[in-house]
C-alpha cells in the first residue's frame, strides 16, 4: 500500500509538507492533475491531486475542505505559477481535516511526480502479487492464507465451497450482504468455490481478482491431493474387503494413515443425509480425516483401529458426530485381515436392519438379531441359496403373473397372522389374502400355521430384502 508519506519521501522530488501531517498514512490509489474549481465529480477518491493553484484563487478553505471530504488523500501545490507559498486559509483547513498539503518546487514537473507514483504503485502491486503467490508455495492453512489476503487487499473475506460450506473466513459475510462482492473461483469448467469480499476503506479491487486466482490454484492443488489420497485409501479398503492384502502389508500401509499398527481393526459404514454424488463425496472427504475410507454400497466404509468392540463403537460414534452423517453402523473388531470383510458385513447389515428415527444413529452387531444367522452362511451365495430355496417359487410367480405373493407374505407374517390387519395393510379383501396364502403354501410346501415354517419364511424375507438393498446400494430399512 502506497501512502502520502511514501511519496513525500521519494528522492529527487523535493516535496515539502506544509500542513495536515496527521493524514500522511492515507493510501494513494492514483495521481491526477486538475485546475477545476471542483474536480470531485470526476474523482472516485484515493487520488493524489496536483494543481498549479488556480482553484485556490477564490475560496481556498472550501476547496481544501471539499477535497478532504471526498476522500482524496492529499493535495500538491506547484509553486511559481500563481503562488509562491501556500495560502494560509488552505493550510488552516488542511490542518483541521488532517489533510496533507505539500508544495512542489517550480523546477519539478508534475510528470515526475506522476511517474514516481505510478512506479511505486506498480512495485507495490508486484510485491503484493508475489507475496500472495508465495502463499501457495508456503503450504499454509486456508485460514492463514485468507488472513494474509484480507490484509493485502484491504477487504474482509469469506471463502465458501460450491455447496455453500465456509472453508475459511476473516469475517462472517453472506452473499446477500450490502456491498459484498461475489467472485466465483473457476478451475477448468468447474466452479470450485466462491469468494465473498466486503471492501474496506483501503480496498484494492484489482488485487482482489488476483486473490481469487491464487485461491483457485490453491483449491485445485488441494483437490488433486485429496483425490489422490482418496484413491489410495479407497484401493486399500477394497483390498481388505477382497482379501487381497496380508497382515504385514496392511499394517505397513495403515501406518501412513497414522494407525499404531498393533490394535485390532473394524469397519464403520456411514450414510449421507441426502442421496447424491456431491453429498457422498463430501462425506467421503470428511471421513477420510479419521482413517482409510472408500465409497461403497451407497455409503462410506471407514477402517477403525480399536482395542475392543466398545472402543470401536466409541470411534464410530465420533465419526458419526463429526462428519454429520445421517446414520452409520459398526462391525466387531477382528485381528486377522482375512476376517475384516465380516466386520464390514456386520456394519452394512446393521445399518440396513436398524430403522431410522430421523436422528443420526449408530447401529451395531447387536441390532442384527436373527440376521447374524444369515451372515453365518459364509458369503452372499449362501444367503442367495437360502432365499432361492424358500422364496424362489414366489418370486418367479410374481414376475410371471404380476402377482404380489412376496409382499402379501411379508404383510401376513408382520401382522402375526391377523387376517384383517394384513388385508388392511395390503388394501385387499380378506378373501383375496386367504387365496394368496393358499397359493404360497402350495408353491413353497410350507404351512403358515406352523411356527417353524413361518420363522423360516420370515428370515427368508429378511434375507431377500437385504439382498435387494445391498444390490441397489440403498439403505432402505427392512
Amino acid at each position: 500500500m502506497l501512502t502520502v508519506a511514501d511519496i513525500l519521501a521519494t528522492d529527487g522530488l523535493d516535496l515539502t509538507l506544509q500542513a495536515g501531517a496527521g493524514g500522511c498514512t492515507h493510501p494513494v490509489r492514483w495521481v491526477h492533475t486538475s485546475e477545476l474549481g471542483d474536480p470531485t465529480p470526476w474523482l472516485r477518491g484515493g487520488e493524489l491531486l496536483l494543481t498549479t493553484g488556480q482553484p485556490l484563487q477564490g475560496d481556498p478553505a472550501s476547496y481544501v475542505r471539499r477535497l478532504a471530504q471526498h476522500g482524496l488523500p492529499a493535495l500538491g501545490l506547484g509553486l511559481g505559477f500563481g503562488f509562491d507559498e501556500a495560502p494560509a486559509a488552505a493550510l488552516e483547513e488542511a490542518e483541521r481535516h488532517s489533510f496533507p498539503l505539500f508544495t512542489i518546487p517550480y523546477e519539478v514537473p508534475f510528470i515526475a511526480i506522476s511517474e514516481a507514483v505510478f512506479a511505486a504503485l506498480v512495485d507495490a502491486r508486484v510485491q503484493a502479487i508475489e507475496s500472495l503467490t508465495h502463499l501457495v508455495l508456503d503450504d499454509r492453512g486456508l485460514d492463514a492464507m485468507l488472513a494474509e489476503m484480507a490484509r493485502a487487499s484491504g477487504s474482509a473475506l469469506c471463502l465458501r465451497d460450491a455447496g455453500g460450506r465456509v472453508l475459511a473466513e476473516t469475517a462472517e459475510i453472506q452473499p446477500g450482504d450490502p456491498g459484498a462482492i461475489r467472485l466465483p473461483l473457476v478451475t477448468g469448467s468447474q466452479v470450485e468455490a466462491e469468494l465473498l469480499a466486503q471492501p474496506g476503506e483501503r480496498c484494492d479491487r484489482q488485487l482482489l481478482h488476483h486473490v481469487r486466482t491464487v485461491l483457485a490454484v490453491e483449491l485445485l492443488k488441494r483437490r488433486a491431493v485429496t483425490e489422490a489420497e482418496q484413491r489410495l485409501a479407497g484401493d486399500l479398503v477394497e483390498s481388505v474387503l477382497s482379501g487381497e492384502i496380508g497382515e504385514r502389508e496392511l499394517r505397513r500401509k495403515l501406518a501412513a494413515f497414522g494407525f499404531a499398527g498393533e490394535l485390532p481393526l473394524s469397519f464403520a459404514l456411514l450414510r449421507p443425509a441426502q442421496p447424491g454424488a456431491r453429498q457422498l463425496a463430501e462425506l467421503l472427504e470428511d471421513a477420510g480425516r479419521f482413517g482409510p475410507a472408500g465409497a461403497r454400497d451407497g455409503g462410506v466404509a471407514v477402517l477403525i483401529e480399536a482395542a475392543d468392540d466398545d472402543a470401536a463403537e466409541a470411534g464410530a460414534r465420533r465419526l458419526l458426530d463429526e462428519t454429520g452423517a445421517a446414520a452409520g453402523g459398526v462391525g466387531r473388531v477382528r485381528v486377522s485381515p482375512s476376517e475384516l470383510h465380516r466386520s464390514y458385513d456386520e456394519a452394512l447389515y446393521a445399518t440396513i436392519a436398524r430403522p431410522g428415527n430421523g436422528h443420526p444413529a449408530l447401529a451395531t452387531w447387536r441390532d442384527l438379531g436373527s440376521i447374524q444367522l444369515l451372515l453365518a452362511l459364509h458369503g452372499e451365495r449362501g444367503v442367495e441359496l437360502y432365499c432361492e430355496t424358500l422364496l424362489g417359487p414366489l418370486v418367479a410367480h410374481d414376475r410371471d403373473h404380476g402377482s404380489a405373493l412376496v409382499e402379501s407374505l411379508q404383510a401376513f407374517i408382520e401382522a402375526n397372522g391377523r387376517w384383517a390387519d394384513a388385508a388392511a395393510e395390503l388394501h385387499v379383501h380378506r378373501h383375496t389374502l386367504r387365496y394368496r396364502m393358499r397359493q404360497i403354501e402350495q408353491l413353497t410346501g410350507r404351512s403358515l400355521t406352523d411356527a417353524r415354517d413361518r420363522l423360516e419364511l420370515w428370515m427368508a424375507l429378511r434375507a431377500h430384502a437385504l439382498q435387494e438393498t445391498h444390490r441397489d446400494g440403498r439403505a432402505t430399512p427392512v
